[in-house]
């Protein structure tokens, strides 16, 4: 009987957690009042500081020669094994620094940084084993100052990374060189007062000072931190920092001071240690982020870019996921009690679950992403074939519509799923979702259509914000660009309000089209695979150029010379958008100066010359009639 109940009976879930908005702002009084009532105990032990002080150093006078010479001595060691390697790195890491493609770069140096770092912990963690494992002088300062100094290591390593001070091509914080150097000499000692501070807090309750004591202790200490943290940012704000970097950094020293400091006033850590763990893993995952961007801002190679992208979304994605990790479990777990602690094992599993779904749904929607513009990149070739230009068309109009419905699919169906490993029923969620779907469709066909007609518009980039065009008779510059139609502003100064879905044509006064010519004059005739390799590595220089990528139109062919033509001469066309055409002439010439000379083509004294034409007859870079030429 009892082996069939045990049967029949189902296996048990973890029970919902019920949040009661009544015994919260019971609870949340409760711990105001407790707060209160450790903040003033705290300070009232301010007269009694000095004699607390004085009574800890007579009791630990007997020891303290010895502990300090053995936590020095082993720190000491520890640091002097950094610095030498270091040194001894310092060739390998310039020679890293100076590496043509940039991702290999930042990764080459980051890791010759780390070899340092990895070998103070080896030797830290061999020292701590053999000789401190058994606390010779009965007092666990030593152990503590030696995990101090590998932490501090460990952060100055990371700051470096950051700071990159005489390598600012790999930068990842916009400051300059004074910025840089400033900014790591200062925030190394910072830190190293913030560990010391946390060992000597440490002492300081073993020798037998009053709680109240160390409870104020460690928040002037905290106050003294936090006042040098934001005078260094104030000075770096002057040094190039950001707006926008200046303000999140301050938000984040000012929180993390505070949560220190209710962590000693209650002696509950749980919200330091959340958010400690939170802005460590935001800060790794920022530094990631800006060495992949930086790498892609760099590269000149548009299948490297993308492969980069793929890269930069999954290490977000994983950010992302741990940070949520880690607000959930610190948070809705330990503080807020959202979830019961016993509960937590079960829903753990399903979380990480959940969270590794989502992951995988980022990186589908990341590679869907690069397939879709690795597509639409046109196939450069030796000679002018109109197949492709109609190839082209067609693609970039059908694949944005292809990408927005495939990211729309992935990210439905993956939310779904991870929702339902979350145990949260989604048949309302798509009932709910079909119901508001088809009241939308009959009660608003108008509106649908306007909308969807926009979408199409936008896809086929017919007009853009600020450019003269005629839309069914109706002529004027392009004021506004709403959800459901634009506004047009006329010659004679009336405001048209066109819904997109009463659209038939547009025709653009704007887009013009300039031919650039781009002579290259080499030593020698190069022939016909080092012509194919020329134009491979030109197209991909000037369209992985963020500024020429709008402004090239068309595909880049090679054109037949005139018979004066020197030998070695090869001449480049391809359209320009007219708009952007004369701030585009000198950065294609630098762009190409720069890829072909580290490339191998040896240039003539010429080198590089562009030239602009007016395009008449057609759009074919190499067929279309020109009129006078102008060099600038």
């Amino acid at each position: 009987m009892d082996g069939q109940a045990a049967a029949t009976n189902p296996s048990p879930t973890p029970a919902e957690p019920v949040v009661n908005v009544g015994d919260w702002i019971v609870s949340a009084e409760q711990v105001v009042d407790r707060l209160e009532t450790e903040l003033l105990d705290t300070v009232a032990a301010l007269p009694q500081l000095d004699q607390e002080l004085l009574r800890a150093g007579t009791a630990s006078m007997a020891s303290a020669p010895q502990v300090l010479g053995l936590s020095l001595g082993v720190g000491g060691l520890v640091i002097l094994v950094f610095l030498l390697l270091s040194y001894g790195l310092k060739r390998r890491r310039e020679a890293a620094a100076s590496e043509r493609v940039p991702f290999l770069a930042v990764l080459k140096l980051t890791g010759w940084s780390l070899v340092p770092l990895l070998a103070a912990i080896a030797v830290g963690r061999a020292i701590s084993v053999r000789f401190l494992s058994m606390d010779p002088l009965g007092d666990g300062f030593a152990r503590e100052f030696l995990l101090a100094v590998i932490y501090w290591l460990s952060a100055i390593t990371f700051l470096g990374i950051v700071l990159r001070p005489r390598i600012p091509q790999l930068r990842l914080l916009p400051l300059d060189e004074i910025g840089a150097e400033k900014g790591l000499r200062r925030g190394a000692v910072i830190l190293a007062a913030g560990h010391l501070m946390a060992c000597l807090l440490a002492a300081a309750e073993r020798v037998g000072m009053s709680p109240d004591a160390v409870k104020l202790l460690a928040m002037l200490g905290a106050l003294a931190m936090m006042v040098a943290v934001l005078r260094l940012l104030h000075m770096l704000r002057r040094l190039g920092l950001t707006p926008l970097l200046h303000t999140v950094a301050v938000w984040m020293v000012v929180m993390v001071s505070a949560l220190w400091i209710w962590g000693w006033l209650m002696q509950q850590f749980d919200l330091y240690q959340g958010i400690k763990g939170t802005t460590i893993a935001l800060m790794l995952a920022l530094a990631f982020d800006r060495s992949i961007a930086l790498s892609i801002q760099l590269s000149r190679k548009p299948s490297m870019m993308r492969r980069l992208f793929v890269v930069r979304v999954v290490i977000d994605a994983l950010a992302a996921a741990v940070i949520l990790r880690l607000i959930v479990e610190y948070w809705l777990v330990g503080t807020l009690a959202v979830i019961p602690q016993q509960d937590w094992p079960q829903y753990s599993r399903q979380i990480n679950f959940a969270l590794l779904v989502l992951l995988f749904a980022s990186v589908l929607a990341a590679v869907t992403h690069a397939w879709v513009e690795s597509s639409m990149m046109p196939k450069e070739s030796l000679t002018s074939l109109e197949d492709e230009e109609l190839r082209r068309a067609r693609v970039t109009t059908v694949l944005p519509i292809i990408r927005v419905a495939m990211l729309g699919l992935i990210g439905s169906v993956f939310s779904l799923v991870a929702l339902s490993v979350l145990g949260v029923d989604t048949t309302p969620i798509m009932a709910g979702a079909g119901i508001l779907g088809l009241a939308v469709s009959l009660g608003s066909q108008a509106l649908v259509k306007d909308v969807i007609s926009g979408i199409f518009w936008m896809l086929d980039d017919a007009f853009r914000l600020g450019e003269e065009i005629e839309i069914d008779g109706t002529h004027g510059r392009v004021e506004q660009i709403q959800i459901r139609s634009l506004r047009l502003r006329s010659t004679d100064d009336r405001l048209h309000t066109i819904p997109y879905g009463q659209i038939e044509t547009v025709a653009s006064r704007s887009r013009g089209l300039v031919l650039a010519r781009v002579s290259l004059s080499l030593q020698e005739q190069p022939d016909a695979l080092r012509q194919a390799r020329l134009l491979r590595l030109a197209a991909s220089t000037l369209r992985s150029e963020t500024s020429l990528q709008a402004a090239i139109i068309g595909k880049i062919a090679i054109t037949p010379v005139s018979a004066e033509a020197q030998a070695g001469e090869l001449v480049l066309s391809f359209n320009l958008a007219r708009a952007s055409a004369v701030t585009a002439v000198p950065l294609i010439r630098a762009l190409l100066l720069e890829v072909l000379e580290a490339s191998g083509f040896d240039l003539a004294a010429d080198g590089v010359r562009v030239s602009l034409a007016e395009v008449r007859a057609t759009a074919n870079p190499v067929s279309g009639t020109v009129a006078e030429v102008q060099t600038p």
